[in-house]
Order: C-alpha cells, then structure tokens, then sequence
C-alpha cells in the first residue's frame, strides 16, 4: 500500500476565517510593508507593494469575499504578505499579495488531512474544509486574478 501524497500548504491567518494556499503557489511571504495607495480602486485592492524591482497589488481576501468588510490589522507589526505567484496572466500578473493578520504557518499535509465543510460557499472560494479545528477558505485563485485584472485595468 502507498503513502498518501504530501502537499505543501500555508494557512493565512485572516480576521475570520483563515486561507489555505498550496505552498507551490505562494512565492514569499514577507512582513507587512505600508503600501503605494491607487485613486479608483475598489476597497478590497489595499495597493501596491514594491517587492524585488516588481510592483505587486495587494489584496484583501475578506473585503473581497464579504461586502461591506472593513479592513484592520490586529498589529502591523504581527501581519504578513503572502506574495502569491500569479496563474492565468503571468504577464500582466506575474505577483500579488494576500495581507495575512499574522505570519502563515506552514504545513505538510495530505488530502485525507482536510474534510470538506459543505457550508456555503462565496465567488472568491471553492471549498471551506477543516483542517484540525478551523474551518479554511479554499481560495478561488482564478477568480482573485480577475478581479485584480480587472481593477488594474479600470
């Protein structure tokens, strides 16, 4: 019998419910930095962050699931950026970031690890599991491309 294949994931802690990402898909994860502010954005695009001679958007994954979220960091000092490989535009999109409360934790884990909820779920996810005690928002990385594309271009 085989051993269950391992994934690299990070869990972002968030105001409410935290993210999983797979780790193959987060770039760096970097300390918080003040961000360059963009006029007519919408609420959920933070700024930009220069990061290694790139400008990046950053995002706020809770504004942009839950309208009418407001953003606050418990502590700047505590909160993290996880800079996010961009998947359906490299060119356009190469980076972006995802503010996280505190800094993400790593894990190894396998898909036997993560249960599905069935709780609902928003435009910007595709599951909500469980994983030890915390339910985790499943991303819909597609979707956060877009919606960044679509506010650059705007």
């Amino acid at each position: 019998m085989s051993e269950p294949e391992q994934l690299e994931v990070y869990v972002l802690p968030m105001q409410k419910q935290a993210v999983i990402l797979p780790g193959d898909a987060v770039a760096e994860v970097i300390p918080y930095e003040p961000l360059q502010r963009i006029l007519d954005t919408p609420d959920w695009f933070l700024g930009l962050l220069g990061w290694r001679g790139v400008q990046v958007p950053v995002v706020s994954f809770e504004m942009l699931t839950v309208e009418r979220a407001s953003f606050s960091l418990v502590s700047v000092a505590s909160a993290s950026l996880a800079i996010v490989r961009g998947n359906t535009d490299q060119t356009s999109l190469p980076f972006y970031a995802l503010v996280a409360q505190t800094h993400p934790v790593p894990h190894t884990i396998t898909a036997e690890m993560l249960f599905e909820t069935g709780d609902p779920v928003e435009r910007t996810e595709i599951a909500k599991v469980r994983f030890n005690n915390d339910v985790l928002s499943v991303p819909n990385l597609d979707y956060l491309e877009a919606a960044l594309l679509n506010a650059l271009i705007q």
